[in-house]
């Protein structure tokens, strides 16, 4: 029994001195110092005239029978891509898509029901001489089945001229974010926090109230307008009290 106790006093002495030396046990955690920062949204727009034009266009023709209308499909298409071809280096990527048929079997009252089978096939080009617009137009016009279904501008440096708006979008983000620190009695400190966000502007339209050129089969000549590329981004930074 004098041994139990004689060693526990040991131990309790050894543990008071222990903690004597190494200054004693760590206190407890107090609470978190406050964070002082703020969020803004930083935006820019580069305008830049587009470079290159998308189109899209499909031969369909339709027919009594689904040889027929494939023939009459298979010349169009030909004589379509052709003559795309003929525009050596003005158009790149060309490329068609696969055919299709297709058999109509409901009619609406009154409607020509003679011919219910179709062919059609969709291709696709971009064009980067504008001014081959007016006659590709014209040219088009002249093959059976032809509709163009879309035409849509773009900038062959888009990618490139996004992250530069995206630069002039962090310095906006800077610069609000200084105002804001240098109200509330504070210094801007470094960035916490980067974020991209945002998409490029709308497209301009292809035919607008601008005034416009004809082209030499009559068709008017393309206005580009301007392709607004916008950059933003998110931004977080510390604020350091004065």
């Amino acid at each position: 029994m004098k041994s139990t106790t004689l060693f526990s006093s040991l131990a309790l002495a050894s543990s008071l001195l222990l903690n004597s030396c190494c200054g004693g046990p760590p206190p407890p955690p107090g609470p978190n110092p406050p964070t002082h920062k703020v969020t803004v949204i930083g935006t820019a727009t580069i305008k830049v005239a587009p470079d290159q034009m998308y189109w899209s266009v499909q031969v369909s023709d339709n027919d009594a029978t689904l040889a027929a209308a494939k023939a009459r499909h298979d010349a169009s298409l030909t004589g379509a891509l052709n003559y795309i071809k003929s525009l050596g280096g003005a158009v790149q990527d060309l490329q068609t898509g696969g055919i299709r048929f297709d058999r109509q079997t409901y009619f609406p009252p009154n409607e020509d029901r003679s011919k219910p089978f179709t062919c059609s096939t969709q291709f696709t080009f971009t064009l980067t001489d504008f001014d081959k617009y007016g006659p590709i137009c014209d040219a088009l016009a002249k093959f059976d089945g032809a509709e163009v279904q879309s035409i849509d501008y773009a900038y062959s440096k888009q990618s490139y001229t996004r992250v530069q708006a995206l630069g002039q979008a962090l310095v906006d983000a800077q610069y609000k974010a200084g105002y804001l620190a240098t109200t509330a009695n504070c210094t801007l400190g470094a960035p916490l926090e980067i974020i991209e966000g945002g998409a490029d502007g709308p497209q301009p339209m292809l035919m607008s109230g601008m005034a416009m050129r004809a082209s030499n089969g009559g068709t008017p000549a393309a206005v580009t307008g301007q392709i607004e590329i916008n950059g933003t981004v998110t931004a977080t930074y510390d604020l350091v009290p004065k």
